[in-house]
């Protein structure tokens, strides 16, 4: 049983105007070391972002990444994104973990909830609206849940963010692996940079309802590009992401540098 946190923009930056220097942030320095560059815990790694290719990450190649273990933006020769155009299409269409997965019969949650309004979109819509994580989902035929869904999650902005966390534990414990993509973080740091202190501080919450919920099942969190550690600027960064593991499975997570790394783990967990 596997929850797969996935926050989009955060990376790891030392410098002492960063919210992860400045903010109280109890859950997350705790399970980071102090938000580290080293790899000191074997349920703590620090992921490289830039794929070896040159220029800012991007969301497109960044998350068809980490869900796949191809490295996307090398396929391409150039960082893609927000959404993922014909030919990481293609790759999430085959090798997603969420199509490995249903071809496996595992039970499989794509937990965000959306608006009414957005799903109408991506229905009608001639171009894709979807980002990696929701393209893969509908590409495995998982459905695309609205807020109003009894299996659906807020991505963000919780009212009480440790019930969400403990929320997630419990979707978690009865499927084989649940997805949430949590986009607040980028969101904010593109454009409204001040409120970013609130954005952390609601992760941290709902990071804290989950270990409190004490669940059986294993929480991975990680992100693909950098971005809300430096709001002192709108830009995406070229800095590692975090990437925790919290639960039994802990334990399993090998050596890890890259985005690349990921999808191969959770393959190999998943498939026992």
């Amino acid at each position: 049983m596997l929850a797969f946190l996935f926050v989009d923009g955060w990376g790891l930056s030392q410098d002492p105007r960063s919210p992860l220097q400045a903010l109280d942030l109890p859950t997350l320095q705790a399970l980071t070391g102090g938000f580290s560059s080293q790899l000191f815990a074997w349920a703590y790694r620090v992921l490289d972002a830039t794929l070896g290719v040159e220029g800012l990450p991007q969301s497109g190649t960044g998350q068809t990444t980490l869900l796949t273990g191809t490295n996307a933006a090398r396929l391409l020769g150039y960082h893609q994104g927000p959404h993922p155009l014909r030919r990481l299409q293609g790759l999430l269409r085959e090798e997603s973990l969420q199509v490995w997965s249903q071809a496996r019969g595992l039970e499989v949650i794509h937990a965000n909830g959306y608006r009414q309004e957005y799903l109408e979109r991506i229905r009608t819509s001639r171009r894709n609206l979807l980002s990696a994580f929701a393209y893969a989902a509908r590409s495995a035929g998982l459905e695309l849940r609205s807020l109003e869904d009894p299996l659906a999650l807020a991505p963000a902005f919780w009212d009480a963010p440790e019930k969400a966390g403990e929320r997630l534990a419990r979707l978690a414990e009865r499927h084989d692996w649940v997805v949430l993509e949590n986009w607040a973080l980028d969101y904010f740091a593109h454009r409204e940079p001040d409120l970013l202190p609130q954005r952390f501080s609601e992760l941290d919450r709902f990071l804290r309802g989950w270990l409190e919920a004490n669940p059986s099942a294993t929480l991975l969190l990680t992100s693909d590009h950098g971005n809300a550690e430096e709001p002192w600027h709108l830009q995406h960064t070229r800095n590692p992401v975090p990437l925790i593991v919290v639960g039994p499975l802990a334990a399993t997570v090998p050596p890890m540098s890259s985005l690349t790394d990921v999808a191969p783990w959770v393959r190999s967990v998943l498939g026992k």
